[in-house]
Parts: structure tokens; sequence; C-alpha cells
């Protein structure tokens, strides 16, 4: 099924759940701005894409070396880690290189259906609505980081679960039900 993308430039912009990717591009001054890439839509703004992922974490509860340090933490110490925006809303973003370097692409890790290679040191990002990227990386590479990343969500959610089947544990020993 193909599907219309509407390309629209905004002034500000959060992530959200819809967000799949945030790809940096060159406009027609040379800065670094950001083409996002939404589940139906591709909206271009006017910030560099790592200025995208800190100022969309504080919305959600934290900073962006907050996110970065949980992860470390939960993970071991790491290059890039993945970075947990949301869990109830099942936002996890990865950077496919340093989030400092302006050619650094932030992928969703939920929305990722599969990674192709195209020849040696370069892929296809494919994702569950049927878009696909092309990115400058090897397929091992990046492969690592998108496992990496589904490991950090799957741990979080496991923790939120468990966590509220004790909740629901202890409300039945505490309610006045009487079973017969």
């Amino acid at each position: 099924m193909k599907r219309r993308i509407v390309h629209e430039k905004v002034e500000k912009y959060l992530i959200t759940n819809r967000t799949i990717a945030i790809h940096p591009f060159i406009n027609q001054w040379g800065r670094v701005c950001a083409e996002i890439y939404e589940e139906d839509a591709v909206f271009l703004v006017e910030k560099k894409p790592f200025r995208i992922i800190k100022d969309s974490c504080p919305y959600y509860g934290s900073t962006y070396d907050g996110k970065k340090d949980a992860a470390q933490i939960i993970l071991g110490r790491m290059c890039f880690p993945p970075i947990m925006i949301d869990t109830k809303l099942d936002i996890f973003f990865f950077p496919t290189k340093s989030p400092r370097k302006d050619s650094c692409i932030w992928l969703s890790q939920p929305h990722i259906d599969d990674i192709e290679s195209i020849d040696r040191k370069k892929v296809r990002v494919l994702f569950l609505n049927g878009m696909d990227l092309p990115i400058e990386s090897t397929s091992r590479a990046l492969k690592a980081k998108l496992h990496r990343a589904a490991h950090y969500r799957n741990v979080l959610i496991n923790r939120t679960n468990r966590s509220l089947e004790k909740d629901r544990e202890k409300d039945l020993k505490n309610s006045d039900l009487i079973l017969t």
C-alpha cells in the first residue's frame, strides 16, 4: 500500500509515538535542520536533530542527560546509548552515530521492521508503515544498535509490568472480597 506523504514546515516540534525517524539535512542557508518522518507525514524543522531529541525529553519528564544516564545504569557504560523518551507512549530512539555529529540520524526502535544491506557500508531501514530510509552504516553495526534499543525497551516494559502486577496483588490482598 502506497502512502501519501505530506511535507510540512513547522516552527516547533515535539517527538510523539508517531515519530519514526529524525534525519538531518542542510537548508538553503547552509544550516543543519531536521527532516522528521512520522507514520504519514514528513515535517521540516529548522533545528538540529539532536536539539529536537533534547527539547522533547523534558516534556516527558526528564532531561536528555538524565535519560542517557538511566540507559547507561541499566545497560552498562556505552557510547551512544538508546534514549527512552517515554515508556507509556512507547517512544524509544537510538542514534546511528555520535548524537553530537550533525550527520547523526535518530531512529524509533518500535517502528523498525527490518534492516537490509544495500552494500558494505549502506543499509536500508524498513519501517512498519512501509517507508524506508537509506543510511550509511554497516548492517552489523546498525542491527547491534537496534537490538540494544530493543533490549532496553524490553527491560523497562517488563519492570513496569511487574510493578503493575505487584500493585494488583496488593489490591487483591487488601480488598474485602470474599471468594466462595
